[in-house]
């Protein structure tokens, strides 16, 4: 059993590559993407590290809800995701945007997978 208050990050195992973390609550280990939504509540070590190995990665595909202003939440589509940033793409063909996206912070507003 795995303990302590620092977040773990986890690695897929086959290129390394990051699939989130798990941050330490007081009622367990909640399963966080790299940049930090939460893809479920918390549980033990070994459930949250399996919500992360098979939701980690494909749940970026799924459709995603931005906080665009207080109050107004998008539906968005996630083109790229970082630590620090995401490249969004809005579902709504009526908004105005970029070919290429919009990066926002995602520790600026808020972002979830399911709609608010």
């Amino acid at each position: 059993m795995t303990t302590g208050t620092s977040p773990v990050a986890v690695y897929r195992d086959d290129d390394g590559e990051i699939l989130g973390q798990l941050v330490p609550t007081g009622t367990g280990w909640q399963p966080m993407t790299v940049f930090a939504a939460a893809l479920a509540g918390p549980s033990d070590f070994e459930q949250a590290e399996s919500v992360l190995r098979n939701d980690g990665m494909s749940c970026l595909a799924d459709v995603w809800w931005v906080e665009h202003e207080p109050g107004e939440w998008r539906e968005a589509r996630i083109q790229e995701a970082r630590p620090d940033r995401l490249r969004v793409w809005w579902t709504d063909p009526m908004i105005e945007q970029s070919p290429h996206g919009l990066w926002i912070d995602p520790h600026a507003v808020k972002v979830q997978r399911h709609r608010p």
